[in-house]
């Protein structure tokens, strides 16, 4: 099984930005990995922080979006700019490796977001909003021991829907040529970026009881925005009056975050697909249908099957449910 799955890797899911794949201990990373790891650990919080965390594809950047402008007080002006020049991705470089790139093509100059977040984000005015993908224990050593106020929102997503959007994810944003079934194989396996899915997520939820953490659910935010907003707001020291909710609420709708090219990373996804053009180019967009339950649509019955005993199994007395 493992030889299938490397196998899988090699000829579907490696490309010029995306050169390779590699175990880290208990972490599934790109082959460059350990360039990032000892820099985004040593990297300088401050104490004002605001860190959305979550595996791939759990509603990030809705999440990022509701954030920033709950922390900013509404500012619908200023979230005209781009959303990843707001609130950069502090681990860019470990999900497509644009430095690989360079080296084969030194006219190509990447966005400095892309190429080095870190020297990015150190040369940010405070107050600073920061996103990342990994799992606790590879985030910044202050976070980890607690010497900082910094503020810590980690989104959680069913791992079903999760695995149905991080496939069409990969084929669009990452020149990944996978079946559904292909991408199935390796995300139980633990074998995509940033898994095994339930050592990244669990990280976060052990942690629910630090006053700097809060866990949010991407099914609640579809149920009940409101309670959501209201959730986060005073967990910021915010609030939303009751006549700001309904142009908060509609700005941070599906449809309306689509057509928002400001969050919308049209230009990061048009820059990859310039990159990988020689080994696949794949239609679809960053955000595909943000529903809950779409896997149902596109999984069997056997894996549907597969992923609820594996779902129940990993949150057996964990006070974890997905409704």
């Amino acid at each position: 099984m493992a030889d299938e799955l490397d196998k899988i890797l090699e000829e579907k899911y490696t490309n010029v930005l995306r050169p390779g794949y590699k175990w880290y201990g208990d972490i599934f990373m790109l082959t460059n990995f350990l360039d990032y790891a000892e820099p985004i650990k040593n990297f300088e919080v401050r104490d004002d922080d605001v860190w959305v965390s979550s595996f791939a594809k759990a509603g990030t950047t809705w999440t990022q979006e509701m954030v920033w402008l709950i922390a900013n007080d509404l500012d619908y002006e200023g979230a005209k700019s781009l959303l990843i020049n707001r609130f950069p991705f502090i681990d860019a470089t470990c999900v497509l490796d644009f430095n690989n790139y360079i080296r084969y093509h030194p006219e190509f100059k990447a966005p400095g977001f892309m190429s080095n977040p870190i020297n990015h984000l150190n040369n940010l005015k405070s107050r600073r909003f920061i996103k990342t993908h990994l799992p606790w224990n590879y985030l910044p050593l202050q976070i980890q021991a607690q010497t900082t106020n910094a503020k810590v929102i980690h989104v959680i997503r069913n791992p079903k829907d999760i695995c149905v959007s991080y496939h069409h994810h990969s084929r669009v944003v990452e020149a990944a040529r996978g079946t559904l079934e292909d991408f199935f194989k390796l995300f139980m396996a633990g074998k995509v970026v940033y898994g095994p899915y339930w050592d990244n997520i669990m990280s976060y939820w052990q942690r629910r009881h630090l006053p700097n953490v809060l866990i949010i659910k991407y099914e609640d935010m579809k149920k009940d925005l409101p309670s959501v907003i209201r959730k986060v707001a005073a967990f910021l020291n915010k609030e939303i009056k009751d006549d700001q909710m309904e142009k908060l609420v509609q700005h941070l709708s599906f449809e309306q975050m689509k057509k928002n090219m400001s969050v919308n990373p049209v230009t990061m996804v048009n820059v990859v697909k310039q990159c990988t053009k020689d080994v696949y180019e794949a239609d679809g967009s960053f955000m595909r249908s943000g529903q809950v339950g779409s896997y149902k649509a596109e999984m069997t019955e056997e894996m549907i099957d597969i992923m609820d005993k594996w779902i129940q199994k990993n949150t057996a007395g964990t006070g974890l449910t997905f409704n």
